[in-house]
């Protein structure tokens, strides 16, 4: 029988190295969410290390700053409740320490509309507006557009996009596109009228700030990284030396515990050094 604590210090400290989350319905617990409901966000990991989230809403997306810090027994949480404007699809990706928590959410607000009432939906490319009869009488019901605000799971207020976009938000605003989707043929035409050379990873660095990436993501940024180089006559002579560049692909070679995607981060490094 004193086995059992000891093999239990043996496996906590192995499981605290990969942080964990948990999202659930405080007010329906097992139900989908709806507005008005209450939740909480709990995350495990090991002690000390830096929270941030990454929030997609209706196709936009907020690379969110340090939120907090797990505490000396490794837990942080946070807890809010959903109000009409959160009406719609959201994705939340944690990062703890660096790493990426799992799981990843995908999941909607919804309106609050009775079962058997009538209903109305319109739609226009991401966005939606739905009219049902609710406990409160008719209600409508709208998502936000790209130059609505919206709000973050931890409380912040994201603005919307400005009508005359600076050329970097403009630049960042590609280059999250070839990250979560890749450099395929449109992107290799357009890559060198956002960013050229070492501006490319600049604005990267500058675009994911504290957030982690995927394997897939990490993957379309060695591509990315690789393809702003490939047509020198179009870089400026400071961004040719790849600086920023190799600070960019050592930080993801730090957090990168895949033997494949390690290797591929090495060889990057390597080429880049190279030059």
């Amino acid at each position: 029988m004193r086995i059992l604590p000891i093999l239990l210090l043996a496996i906590v400290p192995a499981v605290a190295q990969i942080p964990l989350v948990s999202l659930v319905n405080a007010s329906r617990p097992g139900s989908d969410f709806q507005i008005g409901d209450r939740f909480e966000i709990v995350i495990i990991a090991a002690p000390d290390q830096a929270v941030s989230v990454r929030t997609s809403r209706q196709g936009r997306t907020d690379w969110g700053p340090v939120v907090g810090s797990t505490d000396s027994t490794g837990r942080w949480s946070t807890a809010g409740q959903f109000e009409k404007s959160d009406f719609g699809s959201w994705g939340e990706i944690w990062t703890v320490g660096a790493r990426l928590a799992n799981p990843v959410f995908q999941f909607s607000v919804n309106a609050p509309c009775l079962q058997n009432g009538k209903q109305f939906v319109s739609a226009s490319g991401p966005n939606m507006s739905l009219s049902c009869e609710t406990t409160e009488g008719p209600r409508t019901f709208v998502t936000p557009s790209f130059r609505d605000s919206f709000r973050t799971p931890d409380g912040r207020s994201v603005d919307g996009r400005a009508r005359a976009q600076t050329r970097e938000q403009y630049q960042s605003e590609i280059l999250q596109f070839f990250i979560a989707d890749g450099m395929g043929k449109t992107a290799t035409r357009q890559l060198p009228h956002v960013a050229r050379g070492d501006e490319t990873a600049d604005l990267i660095s500058k675009l994911i700030g504290v957030n982690a990436l995927n394997e897939d993501e990490t993957r379309n940024v060695l591509a990315i990284v690789r393809a702003s180089f490939q047509k020198p006559e179009n870089i400026q002579p400071a961004a040719m030396e790849p600086s920023k560049t190799l600070l960019l692909l050592r930080r993801l070679a730090d957090v990168t515990d895949a033997g494949d995607l390690k290797r591929e981060i090495d060889e990057t490094i390597a080429y880049f050094e190279a030059r």
